[in-house]
């Protein structure tokens, strides 16, 4: 008896997928090299209106500084335009950079097209200028709209990029705190050294810093069960969560020592902790300032960590 054959999907003729993805390559090259035409485009016909002597004759007579500096003004604000939509389209996907950029390229654009509806005004067959300019603009906008839109990554794809960022940012966030520290620490060595007096770490009371934990916390080796950890840098603190702590210092460039709490859980406690100190977070990042209710809160947690090791200890 003889049997249907598995069912495998829609079928797709051999080596149509290569010619496919050529095509769509092709196209959009194609749109690309459009929405840049359009825009190169509209900035020489606005350059070109503006540039037209029947309507500086008159004006550049009376008031030549005035007029180069109009005309100064026009250029500019097209190569702020030209930087903007460049930089918007390179860093696109880091969504706060690219709206900045789209701010900066729409502000260059308008008022690039102001000055040259200004000008269009002053000479012979306005109406036609106007149409013309009109025109341009609209095409220029529009083409590049649509070609922003067709970059636009799903919501999911899209927030992968962002934490990625957020991380990256972080990091450089904590490596600057760590940078200013040193800087600091060197600017006050020479000072007490020029009184004649020695900077050390050890404070006036001969006690421990303040800022030095009561708790040294044991770093698990290797994978373990999750863990939320609070990770001090400077006067930032990152609460996060993982399974592989000692692989995560060493990604953030910290130390052990710089662990001052960890807490049993996952994600659901994260969320948890990042809730509760929500008025000291740092952007969307896992970093949070080091003061009010979250310092307070730490500092609860391992005085009460430290005293219960104490009795353990007896």
């Amino acid at each position: 008896m003889n049997t249907p054959a598995a069912k495998e999907g829609p079928l797709t003729a051999p080596g149509t997928a290569e010619p496919l993805h050529r095509f769509t390559a092709i196209v959009e090259n194609a749109l690309l090299v459009l929405v840049w035409t359009l825009q190169a485009g509209a900035a020489a016909s606005y350059l070109l209106v503006v540039a037209q002597p029947a309507a500086w004759r008159d004006v550049y007579a009376t008031d030549p500084v005035g007029t180069i500096c109009f005309w100064s003004i026009g250029v500019g604000m097209a190569c702020i335009w030209a930087i903007s939509l460049w930089e918007e389209s390179r860093k696109f996907y880091d969504r706060r950079i690219q709206r900045l950029h789209r701010k900066l390229g729409l502000l260059g654009h308008l008022s690039a097209l102001l000055i040259a509806v200004a000008t269009a005004l002053e000479l012979p067959g306005r109406i036609g200028w106007l149409a013309f300019l009109g025109t341009m603009s609209f095409c220029a906008l529009a083409t590049w709209a649509v070609w922003m839109q067709s970059r636009f990554l799903p919501d999911e794809d899209q927030a992968v990029i962002d934490a990625i960022i957020s991380r990256g940012a972080a990091q450089r966030a904590a490596v600057f705190d760590a940078s200013e520290r040193q800087k600091r620490r060197v600017r006050l060595t020479a000072i007490v050294e020029s009184l004649g007096y020695t900077l050390t770490d050890t404070p006036a009371g001969g006690g421990k810093s303040a800022d030095a934990p009561a708790v040294t916390w044991k770093i698990p080796a290797g994978k373990h069960a999750p863990l939320v950890y609070f990770i001090r840098n400077g006067n930032r603190l990152k609460i996060g969560t993982t399974s592989e702590l000692k692989r995560r210092i060493r990604t953030l460039a910290l130390r052990p020592e710089n662990v001052v709490l960890l807490a049993d859980g996952g994600q659901s406690v994260e969320r948890a902790f990042h809730k509760q100190f929500a008025e000291h977070r740092i952007g969307n990042t896992e970093w949070f300032a080091y003061e009010g209710t979250l310092a307070e809160y730490v500092t609860g947690q391992v005085d009460q960590t430290y005293q219960r090791q104490k009795g353990q200890q007896k």
